[in-house]
């Protein structure tokens, strides 16, 4: 303990001198003084005017910084647009049946304790979306344009508007600071957007890859064709549905996997 505190000391001594603190004469204020606080002085802005003035304009500002940093990020993605397309293509993910295959997150060497047991994975998989019917396939601009709106901003309300020279201070200081933190939301949002394109493109790829293997089941799809359907407003000819009777699911008799060979190159 003494040798601990002599180190530091040592240490202390060799940085620069700090001022010594100021003590004060008189004892600060007792707890019923700040019962009843009154109006700070913000060079003659009351209480109330100072925090909506920080407030508005914090909020313009952060909206403003996050569209201006997101029609950035969108400029760069649209840029690029060939080599994305490219590297997150789900066309080819889309199954015969017109869904688009489940997502299967995986995780490695697991461990769940409890006071009384520990159990352990290698591997672990997990269908974190379900398998899904759709229209199209989707895109990396579905993914990663997500919450990137770069439209211009509506102008703050007149109420709020700074009136004079000490009010405009307050609120071009409220404006920088919400700018800031809009940006780097923009910023934040483009990221949890590639992680979420990267998780599911590569989760899709992983069912392809364990189906082939026997170690999940496709869904079971049901189709039913009617020559005719329909009411006295609507007919409908050939009328076709596709339901998804039964969703994808693991395979836990292995028993039924097919072993996978590799061929070194």
């Amino acid at each position: 303990m003494t040798r601990t505190l002599t180190a530091i000391l040592l240490c202390a001594m060799a940085l620069p001198a700090l001022a010594e603190p100021v003590i004060e004469d008189a004892s600060p204020p007792g707890m019923d003084s700040y019962m009843t606080p009154g109006d700070r002085d913000h060079d003659g802005i009351s209480d109330t005017d100072y925090q909506m003035l920080t407030d508005a304009g914090r909020t313009v500002g952060f909206q403003g910084g996050k569209a201006q940093r997101a029609w950035e990020l969108a400029q760069v993605l649209k840029s690029r647009d060939a080599s994305l397309s490219r590297l997150y293509d789900f066309r080819p993910l889309i199954s015969r049946q017109g869904y688009l295959p489940p997502v299967i997150d995986l995780a490695t060497d697991m461990a769940h304790i409890t006071p009384d047991q520990i159990r352990t994975a290698y591997r672990t998989y997990k269908i974190i979306v379900p398998a899904r019917f759709v229209s199209n396939p989707p895109g990396w601009r579905t993914y990663l344009l997500a919450g990137l709106s770069g439209k211009k901003i509506a102008d703050p309300d007149a109420s709020v508007q700074p009136k004079d020279s000490n009010e405009m201070a307050v609120w071009q200081t409220a404006i920088s600071k919400g700018w800031a933190e809009g940006r780097e939301s923009a910023d934040q949002t483009l990221e949890a957007n590639v992680n979420r394109l990267t998780r599911d493109y590569t989760g899709m790829l992983r069912y392809s890859a364990l189906l082939q293997q026997g170690m999940i089941q496709a869904p079971d799809i049901t189709e039913k064709q009617q020559s005719v359907t329909g009411d006295r407003d609507q007919l409908l000819i050939g009328d076709k549905v596709k339901r998804m009777k039964d969703p994808a699911g693991f395979v836990t008799d292995k028993l039924h996997w097919q072993p996978v060979i590799r061929v070194e190159k």
